[in-house]
């Protein structure tokens, strides 16, 4: 992503030398709905513990799709305009649940364990369906690092459309890692004086995810045995439609 970082800085580097005299900066509070993408996740563990001894394992369960839940999501960005070019930090919420649902899962070696109070068995290479409850994730978090195009307003209206896009960041609590995606969307802008405006907009984030979703162990005649940490790795690819308030100093 340090390619894109750099685009964003020259930007913002032209855009205060080039037209200092339209230079604007601006806040903007917004809020809308959420509606992310199904997606396939994978669970690995790469370490096992039998009385206390680590041995290798490489256990991998694919998932062919998790449905994820619409929620609302509330965000913040402040900018800066130079002309019809610009930059923008922008941080929003982000509540990737999952809803109740079976899903199907395979293996690459047999699990026998009970997962969310039923019985799981998967054979290695065999998909199998499995039931489970709706999955909580605490409420996240992006921030993103935008450069923003203005075109001139619609002929006979006020209207500003623009058009964003940059790299993008997840982060919440210790329990889930995020990595670098994209975020990129567009919307129309309409002032009601010279320091108020109302905006809509689509915005479109791509981003990596990684949860840590427990152990599993058990006792076998005095032969105690425990997975390393489980992880779950998903792509979250993510639809919002926000409106919100705009203030221009």
């Amino acid at each position: 992503m340090r390619p894109a970082l750099y685009a964003i800085v020259t930007t913002l580097t032209l855009a205060m030398t080039v037209t200092p005299a339209s230079s604007q900066v601006y806040v903007d509070l917004f809020a809308g709905r959420s509606m992310p993408e199904n997606t396939a996740a994978t669970l690995r563990a790469d370490e096992a513990r039998v009385n206390d001894t680590v041995i290798p394992a490489q256990l991998r369960i694919d998932i062919d799709r998790l449905r994820p839940t619409n929620s609302t999501i509330f965000g913040a960005r402040l900018g800066y305009w130079s002309g019809a070019v610009g930059i923008a930090v922008d941080a929003s919420t982000l509540d990737p649940d999952v809803k109740r649902q079976t899903i199907r899962a395979t293996g690459n070696l047999r699990f026998d364990d009970d997962v969310f109070g039923e019985r799981v068995v998967i054979d290695p290479g065999r998909s199998v369906a499995v039931d489970i409850p709706r999955v909580t994730v605490p409420t996240t978090a992006t921030f993103a690092a935008l450069a923003i195009l203005r075109l001139p307003p619609t002929p006979g209206t006020r209207v500003t459309p623009y058009a964003f896009a940059g790299p993008v960041y997840l982060v919440t609590d210790s329990d889930i890692s995020g990595d670098w995606g994209l975020r990129a969307g567009a919307g129309l802008k309409l002032p009601l004086s010279r320091a108020v405006s109302l905006f809509g907009e689509y915005r479109y984030t791509n981003v990596s995810a990684s949860a840590v979703a427990g152990r599993i162990g058990g006792d076998v005649m005095g032969i105690r045995g425990t997975t390393g940490d489980i992880r779950v790795d998903l792509d979250v690819r993510n639809h919002s439609a926000v409106g919100g308030i705009g203030f221009t100093f």
